[in-house]
Formats: C-alpha cells, sequence, structure tokens
C-alpha cells in the first residue's frame, strides 16, 4: 500500500516539475525561432502596459479629444499622434509576445487586438492628416477634426468595451 502511494506521489510531483513555465516557454521559442526577446519583455510587464493603456493613456487621449483636438494645433496633433503609436508599439510587441509563447492574446481575443491596433492607426492617421493639412483662414475646424474624433471616438468604444469585459470577468 505505501507503494502505490509512493508511485502516485511520484508521478504527481513529476507532472509539477515537467509543467512548462513563461521562462521555460519563452527559451523554447528562442530557440526554436532564433530569436531574442528584450529582457524588459515578460508577461508582468504586458499586463502592466496594457492596463496603464486601457486606464491611463485612455483618460489622457480622451482629454486631448475633449479639450485639444477641436482647435487643429499642428503640434498637439504630433504630439498625441506619437503618443498613440508609441502604445501601440509597446502593445504590439506584448501581443506578439504572448502569442509566440501561446499565452494568448494581450487584450484576450485576437479579434479585440486587430481591433483596437486598428482603431490606433486610424486615429494616427488622422492626427497626421490634421499635421500635414494646408493652413486655410477660412477653414472651419470643426469639419477639419471631425474625422479624428470619429476615431477617437470608435477607440475609445473598443477601449471601454474590453474594459467592461475584464471587469465583468473580475480581471481589472
Amino acid at each position: 500500500m505505501t507503494r502505490l502511494l509512493a508511485a502516485i506521489l511520484l508521478v504527481f510531483l513529476s507532472q509539477a516539475t515537467l509543467a512548462c513555465d513563461e521562462t521555460c516557454k519563452r527559451t523554447k521559442v528562442e530557440t526554436t525561432k532564433n530569436i531574442k526577446y528584450p529582457s524588459y519583455l515578460n508577461l508582468k510587464y504586458c499586463q502592466t502596459t496594457a492596463t496603464d493603456f486601457l486606464l491611463n493613456s485612455r483618460k489622457s487621449l480622451q482629454n486631448y479629444r475633449d479639450k485639444q483636438l477641436g482647435t487643429a494645433h499642428r503640434g498637439g496633433a504630433r504630439n498625441i499622434r506619437n503618443f498613440v503609436l508609441q502604445r501601440r508599439d509597446w502593445l504590439q510587441e506584448c501581443d506578439k509576445y504572448m502569442t509566440d509563447l501561446d499565452m494568448g492574446s494581450l487584450f484576450r481575443q485576437k479579434d479585440t487586438a486587430d481591433k483596437i491596433f486598428a482603431a490606433m492607426n486610424e486615429v494616427a492617421d488622422e492626427l497626421h492628416k490634421i499635421m500635414m493639412r494646408k493652413k486655410n483662414n477660412a477653414e472651419v475646424l470643426e469639419l477639419v477634426v471631425a474625422p479624428a474624433a470619429q476615431k477617437f471616438d470608435q477607440l475609445f468604444k473598443l477601449v471601454d468595451d474590453h474594459v467592461i469585459e475584464l471587469q465583468k470577468r473580475g480581471l481589472l
């Protein structure tokens, strides 16, 4: 009887030691794909980056949309465009890392991630148009910024929907 219990215990313990954690998966992917991930890139960093975007960056973008977008100021549009593109790059790096390691998508589903990244690109494109427009004293600024405002609103809806889903699941 003791031998049977010892054998069962040994099987369970060996399975626990054979489980592959993030470091193990990372090493396997780096070896098989012949790539080297930056040392800062890990699951905790990615979760922190995503949460910061969903909460803090979202507020900053909303503030810009509400208070500054209407002025169509080129410098502000450039700064916010760079902000959006930088966050997109960080988030895409994390999404690729998590996908490569078979840990799912950064935004839980690939479809959601693709939509958020596409919306970020669209916001950046509209801000670029504001930056590059020829100055015209007769232009109506509301018409100039309307497409960008619409793209911001689409991005906000996607982000808000995702935040609500995370809150319902107790993940945020």
